[in-house]
């Protein structure tokens, strides 16, 4: 089985719209694709992305905890994850962009998903199967299972105990050093995991333009990250 995988896109349409161009030059645009969560917030295009995302009926979409802050109305009041001044306003700016079928469709996502392929067990999470908000552990890593998580926004490609770690990095916003979006192809086989880490430039002005246009708030350290790659005080 081979399969397209993404993750954290974060509102962030020129990286997507590079992805999808990609994938359609690369003879990869039929392979099924599965993304791992993170779909909102940090980006200027909430409503574009889950527009875009959603109208793919054949993919699988995994809820991240961005997606769920956006759709929590105890969370748009006071969110322990956030402590930087201005985040909070943040969150409810991208909440407010939203339509009710974007809220709707982000709303019906689940947190996992389990399936069988190869001989693999395969666990797809944001971050890991039981919370949103952390990655994987090795030490919750079974033998024979497949992981597909995100989160972290930096490639991960771990062979642990006979299991397989997987993390395709960031399509949207980048956390290794390398501005270039990141995305994954994944190749399970009887006996074999195979995960090539994928990075293809994109529009980042186009991106940090419409930040500026659309007054998003926070957006300070939102665009000094999109240019280096690496965490700034959002």
């Amino acid at each position: 089985m081979t399969f397209v995988l993404a993750s954290d896109i974060h509102a962030n349409l020129p990286a997507l719209e590079a992805f999808y161009a990609y994938l359609e030059g690369h003879g990869l645009a039929g392979f099924p694709r599965i993304y791992l969560g993170d779909y909102v917030s940090l980006g200027p295009y909430p409503g574009e992305t889950v527009a875009r995302l959603s109208a793919d009926t054949s993919s699988v979409f995994l809820r991240g905890n961005h997606d769920r802050y956006v759709i929590d109305d105890a969370l748009l009041q006071a969110n322990p994850y956030f402590s930087e001044p201005g985040a909070m306003d943040h969150v409810r700016w991208t909440h407010d962009q939203l339509t009710p079928e974007n809220h709707a469709w982000l709303a019906s996502l689940k947190p996992v998903h389990r399936f069988q392929a190869d001989g693999w067990n395969v666990v797809v999470t944001h971050g890991n199967p039981d919370t949103d908000e952390m990655t994987l552990s090795a030490d919750r890593a079974e033998e024979g299972t497949v992981y597909l998580c995100g989160h972290t926004h930096v490639p991960r490609n771990e062979t642990l105990h006979g299991s397989r770690i997987l993390n395709p990095g960031s399509l949207g916003k980048p956390l290794d050093g390398d501005n270039r979006a990141s995305f994954g192809l994944v190749r399970l086989g009887p006996g074999f995991a195979e995960f090539e880490v994928i990075r293809i430039p994109y529009n980042i002005e186009q991106t940090i333009a419409a930040l500026e246009d659309r007054k998003v708030p926070w957006r300070a350290g939102i665009i000094e990250s999109l240019r280096t790659a690496a965490y700034s005080h959002e």
